[in-house]
């Protein structure tokens, strides 16, 4: 085969245009490599390992760009490779590549990561790690080393100035499932949760007030008073208080 004519397509890629008007698109380095530019005859079996080569460095560079705007885990650059839809030893070689050339390495991904997580978010050590193994970070070279006693602080400060008008109980409540759903473990707030306190008495005279003008013309005095008692536990008040206040008020 003849090589007729070459055209530039954009940054340092190539259009070959063969005698049979075949179009192969190639990177200038494999073009210098194999000096096309002098020998205008190619054989079939060496167009071929040439394409061959060319989609192992479109595969690599399209990596770095990948990599060029954040540091990437192995299996980001996996399962990236795979909907450009590479083959699996193209993707394996570039992968060993990238790691041998120290663009990717795990282990400074992983620290980055959990930095960058601790510094800019609010997520806790167990919703850091389980996003570090959906990344493909092995669970036992995960290590977290971080306080996250200052940012537990500012969460629950935050949770009681906007749950003010809850029960102790439910404010605890609220603020166990918060924290728990950004990943912190409860052995690492229950310290801050027992200090927690509010005013429920003058709570629950707001909420059993409001109780009874919903249920007082609905049912008797015996099913009124279960009733007002089933409200205000599902409110988070203790049964001591609840007893205490249905005798003086009901």
């Amino acid at each position: 085969m003849k090589i007729k004519s070459y055209k530039k397509i954009k940054g340092n890629e190539y259009e070959l245009i063969l005698d049979n008007d075949v179009k192969v698109r190639l990177y200038d380095d494999l073009i210098i490599k194999h000096e096309l530019l002098l020998k205008k005859e190619i054989t079939k079996d060496r167009l071929t390992k040439i394409v061959v080569a060319n989609d192992n460095l479109h595969a690599y560079y399209l990596a770095l760009k990948f990599l060029g705007k954040k540091m990437r885990s192995t299996m980001e650059i996996k399962n990236y490779l795979q909907k450009k839809e590479f083959d699996q030893k193209i993707i394996e070689e570039t992968i060993n590549k990238l790691i041998k050339e120290n663009y990717l390495n795990n282990q400074k991904f992983m620290e980055s990561y959990i930095n960058d997580q601790f510094n800019l978010t609010y997520n806790g050590p167990e919703k850091i790690k389980q996003n570090l193994i959906k990344l493909g970070i092995n669970e036992d070279q995960i290590v977290i080393n971080k306080d996250f006693s200052e940012k537990i602080k500012t969460l629950i400060s935050k949770k009681i100035k906007l749950n003010h008008k809850l029960s102790t109980n439910a404010l605890k409540q609220n603020i166990t499932t918060y924290l728990i759903g950004l990943g912190y473990r409860k052995e690492d707030f229950i310290d801050e949760l027992d200090n927690i306190k509010s005013n429920d008495k003058s709570l629950i005279k707001k909420d059993y007030e409001k109780i009874m003008k919903k249920y007082q013309n609905k049912y008797d005095s015996f099913q009124l008073k279960m009733k007002v008692k089933e409200k205000l536990y599902q409110k988070g008040y203790t049964p001591d208080l609840i007893n205490e206040w249905i005798e003086e008020n009901l």
